[in-house]
């Protein structure tokens, strides 16, 4: 029977689990309510920037992720 859930086995996945739930944290409602304020951060308003924040730390937790299943698949 297969599994559901599939955890890491390295403390890089685990890592990159932690780093990925982390970032789904924070696009949540109780983080953005923080951050929704009537504040301009080099001209854009603050929830913009926390925004992009999210989305490009994404791609960067994404780009990790794929180094490493590439570097496990070569060995």
């Amino acid at each position: 029977m297969r599994r559901l859930l599939v955890l890491p086995t390295s403390r890089a996945g685990w890592g990159l689990l932690i780093a990925f739930l982390t970032l789904i944290a924070m696009g949540t409602w109780p983080m953005i309510g923080w951050v929704n304020r009537a504040i301009l951060v080099l001209g854009l308003p603050l929830m913009v920037v926390w925004s992009y924040l999210v989305i490009f730390s994404c791609v960067v937790v994404m780009l990790i992720g794929n180094r490493i299943v590439e570097r496990d698949n070569h060995e």
